[in-house]
Parts: C-alpha cells; sequence; structure tokens
C-alpha cells in the first residue's frame, strides 16, 4: 500500500512527520473535547504527484537552451575555412590562379 501524508503526518503539515501514541490522542480529546478538531492543511494527500506534476517543475526546473552543435567544414573544400586556419591561403589562392590564367593565355597564343 502507499503511504498517505494524511496518515504519516496528520494535520497535512509539510515538514512534520509525528508518531501518535495512544495517551497522546486521549490529550487531544481533552484539548479538544467536541468533536472540532484541526483540519487538514492539505486537501489532496498525493504528494508525489503534486511534486512531479508539469506545472511545479516547469517552475523548478525552467527550460535549457537549445544549441545545436557546430557543424565543422573541410577546409580542402570551403576556401573561407581554410583562410580562417590559414591565412596565406588567400595568397596563394590568388597567385595560382594567376599562374593559370598567364598558362592558359600562353598556350592559346602558341596555337
Amino acid at each position: 500500500t502507499r503511504l498517505n501524508l494524511l496518515h504519516q503526518a496528520p494535520g497535512g503539515h509539510l515538514g512534520r512527520f509525528c508518531i501518535w501514541t495512544e495517551p497522546a490522542i486521549k490529550a487531544l480529546r481533552e484539548i479538544y473535547p467536541s468533536n472540532i478538531q484541526p483540519r487538514d492543511m492539505m486537501k489532496n494527500a498525493a504528494l508525489t504527484r503534486i511534486i512531479n506534476s508539469e506545472e511545479i517543475q516547469r517552475v523548478v526546473r525552467p527550460t535549457k537552451d537549445q544549441r545545436r552543435p557546430a557543424i565543422k567544414k573541410n577546409p580542402l573544400k570551403n576556401i573561407n575555412e581554410k583562410i580562417r586556419l590559414n591565412p596565406n591561403a588567400k595568397i596563394a589562392k590568388r597567385a595560382a590562379t594567376l599562374a593559370q590564367k598567364k598558362r592558359a593565355k600562353a598556350r592559346a597564343e602558341a596555337s
């Protein structure tokens, strides 16, 4: 059987755990002679259901930022990534492009 908070802590006060003995019950009857005894503060005794409810958990654990992992780019295929890693790559690429155009122009004049 599941433990009920109202059975474990009469009065339903959170954080209070009392073990009631028979003389204590008799003393309560002397203090409250009529059937007017302290009422339970909690109406719903399913404490675990209350704590694990969506409303409580939303406040206790706020949402986390969802970050995507960075996409790794191949510097052999992506010239901007290559330049970021090696600033001299821009100069080398420009020199290679100019040399290729110069060879293509010389080949066209030769034919």
